[in-house]
This record gives structure tokens, C-alpha cells and sequence, in this order.
């Protein structure tokens, strides 16, 4: 390669250059039309952003602000779900009047009952009236004033059995839980016999709570499906998995609105950036 003879010399030409008049001056070169450098250059670089790279190797910004939001939206999500998780409910069922401290009252009113042809329906007056344990045992005793009311102060919100046994009548029982009822009222019927009537409200906060656990589960569940969306993005293997995956994740629910709000803006974004995903790529060719 030490003469210039055995050189072989390389011109790029522009489209408009006079070729013939080229060449006459010098057979020895080789010219290439510049117009078909720019044309391959450019379907090298339109190629190169389909699949999602630039020069350095860095992810398009469009694409990566969607990957951040979708993580984002997922993270939240992950977030609410661990704390729905990590509530204890066994405060809540042990305590389901939601107060915390403090005794309640028991009181009420006792009358007679009224017969068919009118009579009765008398406050009854200096009737014992015995308050019990959830096992029957007595807690202590009140007798009833001339209005036929009676009260037991400071008991705890515990199940108390509310008695009232008269001569020839049917005693009446009342099972109740301090603090849910304000005021019970007793009609002391002729007969014999016993009548129990449970007033404890009926709760539904075992099934409330089993249904809590369940969409915190759920919630966890769709957050960490969000994380795999934000992978997918990342990789630029398939739109169509990715757009799935994120819809998936709008269930997370972080936030309310907030994490799906964050995915959903991710989504468009990769709705925009589509043409870097190789399957919407291969589809075009």
C-alpha cells in the first residue's frame, strides 16, 4: 500500500453534480450518488427509533416518562393494599360501637298491658327490675319510679340481660348491649312463662372485613401486574401486552384516582410511542 498507484479513491458525489464530465477528468475514482447515502442514512435512523433506541442507547423520553408514571400509579397501589392488609380488625370486631372508652346507661320504661276492652296500659310503679350477666347471674337490682321508668348507670358495653319477673305474668327478658339501645320499653303481659327478646344489633363487620382482606389481596395483586406493565414498556417487546397489563393495573387503586390516573397518562403516552414497540413495528412492514 506504499504507492498511490494501488489506492483506490472515493468521492461522494451530489445528484447534481455532472457525472460524465467527472469521470473524464478521472477513470480512477469511484463516485457514489450522495442522494443514496441520505436515503439509506435515513431508514437507518427511522428503523433504529422504531425498536426504541437512540444514539447512546437511551430509551426515547416519551416512552420512559410512560414507564415512570405506570410505576408511579403501581406504587401507589402497592401502598394502599399493604396498609389494607396490615390493618388489625380484631380492634374494630371486639369494640363494633366504634367507642373506645366509657360506660353506657341501661334504662327504660315498664307498663301494663292493655286488655280488649280498654283497660291497662298503667306505668307500673315499685316493680323490680334485675339486670343480669350473659350467663344469668345478677349484677345488681333498680325498682321503678311512679312514671314506671327504671335506669342502670355505668355499665360497660358488655351483653346484660335486662329482667323483670311479676306475680301472674310472664317474665320478660331483654338481652341487649349497652350503649346500642337508648330506651327499652317492657309490657308486662297476664300468663305465665318466659319472653326473650334479643335487641343486640346484628353485625356484619366479620363479613366487612372478610370482603376488606379480599380487595386488599386484589389491590396488591393488580399493583404488582402494574409493575410487570412497566417492564414490558421498558422492554418494547409487544404495545399490545403492555396497553393490557396497564388496564389491568388501573385496579390497583392508589389513591382512589390518583394511580390509575398516573397509569392511565402512562398509557397514552405509550399510545403516542407505539411505533418503538417491535410488534407494532413488524405489523407496519
Amino acid at each position: 500500500m506504499g504507492d498511490d498507484d494501488d489506492l483506490v479513491k472515493v468521492r461522494v458525489m451530489d445528484e447534481f453534480d455532472d457525472l460524465e464530465s467527472e469521470l473524464a477528468a478521472n477513470e480512477e475514482e469511484i463516485r457514489v450518488d450522495s442522494s443514496d447515502v441520505r436515503t439509506e442514512a435515513s431508514e437507518i435512523a427511522i428503523r433504529a427509533i422504531r425498536q426504541g433506541a437512540e444514539i447512546g442507547g437511551e430509551l426515547p423520553v416519551v416512552r420512559k416518562i410512560a414507564i415512570m408514571l405506570i410505576m408511579a400509579g403501581s406504587l401507589l397501589g402497592l401502598l394502599f393494599g399493604v396498609l389494607l392488609i396490615s390493618a388489625d380488625p380484631s380492634d374494630l370486631l371486639s369494640n363494633p360501637t366504634g367507642i373506645v372508652d366509657g360506660d353506657a346507661v341501661v334504662a327504660g320504661l315498664l307498663v301494663n298491658e292493655i286488655t280488649e276492652d280498654g283497660s291497662g296500659g298503667e306505668y307500673l310503679e315499685g316493680i323490680e327490675v334485675q339486670l343480669l350477666d350473659e350467663q344469668g347471674n345478677l349484677i345488681t337490682r333498680a325498682f321503678t319510679d311512679q312514671n314506671g321508668r327504671f335506669m342502670f348507670d355505668e355499665q360497660p358495653r358488655q351483653t346484660r340481660i335486662v329482667e323483670v319477673r311479676t306475680d301472674g305474668n310472664i317474665t320478660e327478658q331483654r338481652i341487649l348491649i349497652p350503649g346500642e339501645v337508648t330506651q327499652i320499653t317492657i309490657t308486662m303481659r297476664a300468663g305465665s312463662g318466659t319472653n326473650n327478646v334479643d335487641l343486640r344489633m346484628d353485625s356484619t363487620l366479620q363479613d366487612s372485613v372478610d370482603v376488606g382482606t379480599a380487595v386488599a389481596v386484589f389491590t396488591v395483586l393488580t399493583a404488582a401486574i402494574g409493575f410487570g406493565a412497566a417492564m414490558e414498556a421498558l422492554r418494547g417487546n409487544s404495545y399490545r401486552r403492555t396497553q393490557w397489563l396497564c388496564g389491568i393495573a388501573l385496579f390497583s387503586r392508589g389513591g382512589v384516582f390518583i394511580g390509575p390516573g398516573l397509569i392511565l397518562a402512562g398509557m397514552a403516552l405509550n399510545r403516542i410511542a407505539r411505533r418503538q414497540f417491535e410488534d407494532w413495528t413488524d405489523r407496519e412492514e
